[in-house]
């Protein structure tokens, strides 16, 4: 990235927390965790099993 007026003086940046203090809350807490896991099960999984199909039309592969 480019800065038109030159670099920022080191003073001037803004501090970068990497202490692992702040822990964002997982999709999997709260109330509406139990509901939406086979959501999100099917979106892990989709991405590998749609690359199988796709290999598969194109080889002409069968189980």
């Amino acid at each position: 990235m480019s800065f038109p007026e030159g670099q920022p003086d080191p003073s001037e940046r803004t501090p970068v927390d990497d202490s692992g203090d702040t822990v964002d809350p997982a999709p999997t807490d709260g109330p509406f965790s139990a509901p939406f896991e086979p959501l999100r099960r099917h979106l892990r999984t989709w991405a590998g099993r749609y690359v199988e199909m796709r290999v598969e039309a194109r080889t002409g592969r069968r189980e």
